[in-house]
């Protein structure tokens, strides 16, 4: 069925006075219009209670009752979909199939890749690799989806031998960045880069004289003036919601390439670390 105010609005042209003007009043805010008694509505309108009547027949409706009932409907189903685009996207719709969703994620995904490397600073990202490299102790932070990605991090470094921890909570963060010095590494993990968790982790460690590296989607945040060396992803809102989805893929990507590099400038202490760590763990593994 129609949604009644798209119903009031296909008719309103060739209603009565009182009730063109009843219609007026209800289009320009539905949620209030509902909200109020038939006395109300006929008082903040200026007409009958009677005009209100028959305005609701008019839109096949037995009485105002069924008015307010239609109106608080239309809202509710408005701010469905209002959650749904905040949430989800305005790519992928409640009905699409499983593979229009996966055709809009892997499109969706892919561009956010693509963008963040092709935006990347590759000559920052060597002396952010070499920096880790070389670090006497490496500290990651970040808060909600960042934290996942900084564990993520954390556990790939750690396996190849540095001593790197993630932390999550800002107490500890706090007091592990101010047990930082010169040599020492502090990751700060921000998608906005506005929180301000990360911009006081960060200015604790720069204060250490230790490494400061952020990673964030804006060059002009408030947690770049505390960070040496800037990492910048390249996310826009586009069918799924960045914070949700979107930045871990691009946060990710950096942290990818950061692993590797590190790796490479490190090769004879990770393969020996590699080594030690899957013979560790062999007799857990399932043998095929």
């Amino acid at each position: 069925m129609d949604q009644i105010v798209d119903r009031i609005r296909a008719v309103k042209s060739e209603l009565p006075e009182a009730q063109r003007a009843l219609a007026s009043f209800i289009l320009a805010d539905p949620a209030a219009a509902a909200a109020r008694t038939i006395l109300e509505l006929s008082e903040a309108v200026g007409v009958s209670t009677g005009s209100i009547t028959r305005l609701s027949r008019a839109l096949g409706l037995a009485g105002y009752s069924q008015l307010r009932l239609a109106l608080a409907a239309d809202q509710g189903a408005r701010d469905a979909r209002g959650t749904w685009r905040d949430d989800i996207g305005a790519d992928i719709g409640e009905r699409d199939s499983l593979e229009q969703v996966a055709a809009a994620v892997a499109g969706t995904v892919a561009g956010v890749v693509t963008r963040t490397v092709e935006g990347l600073d590759l000559a920052v990202a060597e002396e952010a690799a070499r920096r880790i490299a070389d670090a006497g102790r490496v500290e990651l932070f970040g808060v909600g989806g960042s934290a996942t990605m900084a564990v993520e991090f954390q556990q790939r470094l750690y396996r190849i031998g540095l001593p790197v921890w993630s932390w999550s909570d800002t107490h500890v963060a706090l007091t592990g960045a101010a047990l930082l010095g010169r040599g020492d590494v502090a990751l700060v993990l921000s998608h906005s880069g506005g929180t301000r968790e990360a911009r006081e982790v960060l200015a604790e460690a720069a204060s250490r004289g230790a490494t400061t590296i952020a990673v964030t989607n804006d060059p002009a945040s408030p947690c770049t003036e505390h960070a040496e060396l800037v990492l910048l992803t390249c996310v826009r809102s586009a069918g799924l919601r960045a914070e949700a989805v979107l930045a871990r893929h691009a946060q990710m990507t950096v942290l990818d390439m950061l692993y590797i590099a590190v790796a490479q400038r490190t090769y004879a202490r990770t393969t020996e670390a590699m080594a030690a760590t899957e013979q560790a763990v062999r007799p857990y593994r399932t043998q095929g």
